[in-house]
Protein backbone atom coordinates (compact mmCIF):
# COMPACT_ATOMS: atom_id res chain seq x y z
CA UNK A 1 0.00 0.00 0.00
CA UNK A 2 1.35 3.61 -1.07
CA UNK A 3 -1.06 5.86 0.84
CA UNK A 4 0.40 8.86 -1.53
CA UNK A 5 0.25 7.47 -4.69
CA UNK A 6 -3.80 6.46 -3.05
CA UNK A 7 -4.65 9.72 -1.90
CA UNK A 8 -3.42 11.28 -5.30
CA UNK A 9 -6.23 9.68 -7.14
CA UNK A 10 -9.49 11.57 -8.30
CA UNK A 11 -11.05 10.95 -4.46
CA UNK A 12 -14.47 9.65 -6.11
CA UNK A 13 -14.57 7.09 -2.94
CA UNK A 14 -16.52 6.86 -0.35
CA UNK A 15 -14.29 5.79 1.84
CA UNK A 16 -10.49 4.67 2.57
CA UNK A 17 -10.14 0.90 3.61
CA UNK A 18 -7.75 -0.65 4.96
CA UNK A 19 -6.95 -4.61 6.72
CA UNK A 20 -5.55 -5.24 9.74
CA UNK A 21 -5.32 -8.58 9.44
CA UNK A 22 -3.84 -11.00 12.15
CA UNK A 23 -2.63 -14.14 10.12
CA UNK A 24 -0.95 -16.98 12.61
CA UNK A 25 2.94 -17.19 12.83
CA UNK A 26 2.99 -13.88 10.64
CA UNK A 27 3.64 -11.08 13.15
CA UNK A 28 5.13 -8.64 10.05
CA UNK A 29 1.86 -8.90 7.92
CA UNK A 30 -0.22 -7.33 11.11
CA UNK A 31 2.33 -4.50 12.04
CA UNK A 32 2.72 -3.10 8.28
CA UNK A 33 -1.18 -3.04 8.57
CA UNK A 34 -0.95 -1.14 11.55
CA UNK A 35 1.76 0.95 9.53
CA UNK A 36 -0.45 1.38 6.82
CA UNK A 37 -3.33 2.42 9.04
CA UNK A 38 -1.49 5.42 10.47
CA UNK A 39 -0.32 6.36 7.22
CA UNK A 40 -3.56 6.77 6.24
CA UNK A 41 -4.88 8.12 8.97
CA UNK A 42 -4.06 12.20 9.11
CA UNK A 43 -4.39 11.93 4.83
CA UNK A 44 -7.90 10.19 5.22
CA UNK A 45 -8.97 13.25 7.59
CA UNK A 46 -7.51 15.91 5.56
CA UNK A 47 -9.35 14.64 2.37
CA UNK A 48 -12.64 14.56 4.34
CA UNK A 49 -12.77 10.47 4.13
CA UNK A 50 -13.69 8.63 6.32
CA UNK A 51 -10.88 5.75 7.56
CA UNK A 52 -12.71 1.72 7.62
CA UNK A 53 -10.37 -0.50 8.93
CA UNK A 54 -11.50 -4.20 8.41
CA UNK A 55 -9.76 -6.08 11.46
CA UNK A 56 -9.09 -10.16 9.90
CA UNK A 57 -8.32 -12.69 12.18
CA UNK A 58 -7.10 -15.52 9.22
CA UNK A 59 -6.88 -19.57 10.71
CA UNK A 60 -3.32 -21.28 9.83
CA UNK A 61 -2.91 -21.49 6.35
CA UNK A 62 -1.35 -25.20 6.82
CA UNK A 63 -4.65 -26.64 4.32
CA UNK A 64 -3.51 -24.23 1.55
CA UNK A 65 -5.10 -21.23 1.90
CA UNK A 66 -6.36 -18.51 4.81
CA UNK A 67 -9.58 -18.80 6.14
CA UNK A 68 -11.18 -16.21 8.18
CA UNK A 69 -11.37 -17.09 11.84
CA UNK A 70 -14.36 -16.32 14.02
CA UNK A 71 -12.86 -16.69 16.93
CA UNK A 72 -14.69 -14.01 19.41
CA UNK A 73 -11.37 -13.96 22.05
CA UNK A 74 -9.50 -13.22 18.52
CA UNK A 75 -11.61 -10.68 16.83
CA UNK A 76 -12.18 -8.69 19.66
CA UNK A 77 -8.69 -7.23 20.34
CA UNK A 78 -8.21 -6.62 16.53
CA UNK A 79 -11.64 -4.64 16.80
CA UNK A 80 -10.16 -2.69 20.21
CA UNK A 81 -6.93 -1.92 18.47
CA UNK A 82 -8.81 -0.33 15.15
CA UNK A 83 -10.88 1.76 17.45
CA UNK A 84 -7.64 2.81 19.31
CA UNK A 85 -5.54 3.64 15.62
CA UNK A 86 -8.50 5.79 14.65
CA UNK A 87 -10.99 4.14 12.53
CA UNK A 88 -13.89 5.39 11.47
CA UNK A 89 -15.63 2.72 10.54
CA UNK A 90 -15.29 -1.35 11.48
CA UNK A 91 -16.19 -3.63 9.13
CA UNK A 92 -15.35 -7.23 11.25
CA UNK A 93 -16.70 -10.64 10.32
CA UNK A 94 -19.45 -12.50 12.25
CA UNK A 95 -17.92 -14.28 15.14
CA UNK A 96 -18.77 -18.31 15.69
CA UNK A 97 -21.50 -17.33 17.74
CA UNK A 98 -23.44 -15.11 16.22
CA UNK A 99 -25.11 -14.67 19.76
CA UNK A 100 -21.67 -13.12 20.87
CA UNK A 101 -21.44 -10.32 18.52
CA UNK A 102 -22.64 -7.29 20.98
CA UNK A 103 -19.10 -7.43 22.63
CA UNK A 104 -17.80 -6.26 19.18
CA UNK A 105 -20.41 -3.70 19.44
CA UNK A 106 -19.26 -2.75 22.98
CA UNK A 107 -15.21 -3.19 21.90
CA UNK A 108 -15.72 -0.97 19.33
CA UNK A 109 -16.32 1.86 21.34
CA UNK A 110 -18.85 4.06 19.68
CA UNK A 111 -17.84 3.68 16.27
CA UNK A 112 -20.27 2.13 13.59
CA UNK A 113 -19.59 -1.95 12.89
CA UNK A 114 -20.45 -3.37 9.23
CA UNK A 115 -20.49 -6.92 9.29
CA UNK A 116 -18.17 -9.03 6.55
CA UNK A 117 -20.66 -11.96 4.90
CA UNK A 118 -18.57 -14.78 5.46
CA UNK A 119 -19.24 -17.82 3.71
CA UNK A 120 -22.04 -18.68 1.21
CA UNK A 121 -24.79 -19.90 3.68
CA UNK A 122 -28.88 -20.71 2.99
CA UNK A 123 -30.91 -17.87 2.64
CA UNK A 124 -32.59 -18.41 5.76
CA UNK A 125 -29.50 -18.73 7.69
CA UNK A 126 -28.06 -15.20 6.28
CA UNK A 127 -31.23 -13.64 6.81
CA UNK A 128 -31.40 -14.83 10.41
CA UNK A 129 -28.24 -13.64 11.21
CA UNK A 130 -28.45 -10.90 9.95
CA UNK A 131 -31.73 -10.12 11.73
CA UNK A 132 -29.35 -11.32 15.15
CA UNK A 133 -26.34 -9.04 14.25
CA UNK A 134 -28.53 -5.65 13.65
CA UNK A 135 -30.62 -6.58 16.65
CA UNK A 136 -27.10 -6.63 18.43
CA UNK A 137 -26.19 -3.11 17.03
CA UNK A 138 -24.36 -3.67 14.19
CA UNK A 139 -25.01 -0.90 11.65
CA UNK A 140 -25.36 -2.18 8.23
CA UNK A 141 -23.31 -4.87 6.42
CA UNK A 142 -21.14 -5.73 3.68
CA UNK A 143 -21.78 -8.98 2.00
CA UNK A 144 -20.23 -10.29 -1.23
CA UNK A 145 -20.67 -13.94 -2.03
CA UNK A 146 -24.24 -14.15 -0.29
CA UNK A 147 -25.73 -11.64 -2.90
CA UNK A 148 -23.51 -11.99 -5.70
CA UNK A 149 -23.92 -15.58 -6.14
CA UNK A 150 -27.42 -15.82 -5.20
CA UNK A 151 -29.69 -17.15 -8.00
CA UNK A 152 -31.99 -14.06 -7.47
CA UNK A 153 -29.15 -10.84 -6.62
CA UNK A 154 -32.00 -8.48 -6.44
CA UNK A 155 -34.18 -10.41 -4.14
CA UNK A 156 -31.85 -10.92 -1.92
CA UNK A 157 -30.34 -7.50 -2.04
CA UNK A 158 -34.05 -6.22 -1.40
CA UNK A 159 -34.56 -8.89 1.69
CA UNK A 160 -31.51 -7.90 3.46
CA UNK A 161 -32.60 -4.00 3.01
CA UNK A 162 -35.60 -5.13 4.29
CA UNK A 163 -34.17 -6.81 7.64
CA UNK A 164 -31.08 -3.91 7.76
CA UNK A 165 -33.58 -0.97 7.64
CA UNK A 166 -37.14 -1.44 7.80
CA UNK A 167 -36.61 -4.32 10.93
CA UNK A 168 -38.27 -6.99 8.87
CA UNK A 169 -38.38 -10.66 10.50
CA UNK A 170 -35.94 -13.46 8.86
CA UNK A 171 -39.13 -14.96 7.75
CA UNK A 172 -41.13 -12.18 6.35
CA UNK A 173 -37.79 -11.07 4.12
CA UNK A 174 -37.11 -14.86 3.38
CA UNK A 175 -41.06 -14.60 1.64
CA UNK A 176 -39.64 -11.77 -0.72
CA UNK A 177 -37.09 -14.14 -2.31
CA UNK A 178 -40.54 -16.23 -3.55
Amino acid sequence: LRPRRFLSMPLHRAAVCVNLLHLPGRPEIREACIRAIMALRGPATTHGMPLMVEPLVMQDNAGGGYMVDGNIDLILPLVRQAAELGADIIKADPCTNVAEYHRVIEIAQGLPVLVRGGGRVSDAEILARTADLITQGAKGIVYGRNVIQHPNPGGMTRALMAVVHEGASPEAALGMLG
